[in-house]
């Protein structure tokens, strides 16, 4: 028996693999929980992560951490069935000898190719382009979801696509690249009208112009810690505008139509959530990954993946992985006015916090 699982280590990376892509590819053709084949796929790729475990060698202190957060999270499940931080538990924990830049590859292909194939056969009409209604600005608006359930989802993931592209390629992407895919995600945005994505995707060519100046002058790793505190800023924030906009009327106005209401459903269930230590039971869904854990998961929780998080990025920028930072440091932002962020199967530079939960001796010696 030692003898054989000592072989199928060999095949860690495989394993994985056929835990992370099948997954990844379920998103990308617009698919989730709530479709059968999904469930089918999700019961298999789960099988060959345990297999991938079950022959990997972990310290003692890397089975408590993971215990921790695993008794945590299922607690939390049994409660009220909250799951979405489950899988991307599962993401990283597994992701021990895992060459994570080879995974960041595969991944990105893909989920181009299965993006762009599902967007094809719904132009094709293959696929049924159901239209939804939904609130932008003041009006309610009928938008096309393209074989998504959601237009968000479908620009999340062409958003996505190119986010894992910097990760991939980095330096390698010439200015006119970043120019195309400007016209590719603002001839999206008219299409599926999601503001939030766009404007995401031009902060996020900021912070690179501004990297690569940074790089000129040698300031590059200052330049990327800027980006470790973004995730515990935008969670006091969280908290602090409900406030001022229970206090004051034109404020509330203001930022309800900027943010199109959430703020007014959040201060519907604001008092309760400081007395949670664990999620509330029933769940409620928020767009915005900071109040929906603290709402769904409970403080205990939102502290040790902010804390995560934040640690997280500040072992890429030691390491010199600065467009790693700069992508966990972008989807933070993208994660205040959108939940598929919380997800790893989105929000994919967060399989990199594994490398601060598998390497401690490293990161204390640095």
């Amino acid at each position: 028996m030692l003898e054989l699982r000592k072989k199928l280590a060999n095949y860690q990376e495989i394993f994985y693999m056929l835990f992370l892509l099948p997954m990844t590819g379920m998103t990308s053709m617009g698919l989730n929980s709530e479709d059968r084949i999904y469930l089918y796929v999700f019961a298999v790729a789960t099988l060959f992560l345990l297999l991938k475990m079950a022959v990997t060698d972990f310290t003692w202190r890397e089975i408590v951490i993971m215990g921790i957060f695993t008794l945590l999270l299922g607690a939390n499940f049994l409660r009220n069935g909250e799951k979405t931080l489950i899988l991307t538990a599962m993401g990283i924990f597994g992701a021990k000898n895992v060459n994570l830049d080879k995974v960041m590859k595969y991944a990105l292909w893909e989920k181009a190719v299965l993006t762009v194939g599902t967007l094809t056969l719904v132009m094709a009409g293959v696929i049924e382009n159901v239209g939804i209604w939904l609130i932008k600005g003041d009006d309610y608006l009928e938008i096309k979801s393209y074989g998504y359930h959601t237009p968000n989802m479908a620009y999340a993931n062409i958003f996505v696509i190119l986010l894992l592209a910097i990760v991939v390629y980095r330096e390698k992407i010439k200015w006119y690249v970043y120019v195309v895919a400007t016209i590719v995600l603002y001839g999206a945005y008219k299409i599926l009208i999601c503001r939030t994505g766009f404007l995401l995707w031009g902060v996020l060519c900021v912070a690179i112009l501004v990297y690569r100046i940074a790089k000129r002058f040698q300031w590059q790793k200052l330049y990327a810690m800027f980006f470790i505190p973004i995730p515990a800023v935008l969670a006091v924030v969280t908290m602090i505008i409900p406030v001022i906009a229970q206090k004051n009327e034109e404020f509330s106005i203001w930022i309800n139509r900027l943010l199109t209401g959430r703020i007014t459903l959040v201060n519907f269930v604001y008092d309760e959530v400081w007395t949670l230590v664990l999620g509330h039971m029933p769940q409620e869904s928020y767009d915005s990954i900071y109040f929906h854990t603290l709402f769904n998961y409970g403080w205990i929780i939102l502290i040790l993946c902010l804390v995560a998080y934040t640690a997280g990025m500040w072992y890429c920028n030691v390491k010199g992985q600065y467009y790693i930072t700069i992508a966990l440091g972008v989807m933070a932002v993208y994660g205040y006015v959108e939940l598929l962020p919380l997800s790893v199967l989105w929000n994919l530079p967060m399989l990199y916090l594994a490398q601060i939960l598998f390497k401690e001796r490293t990161v204390v010696h640095e």
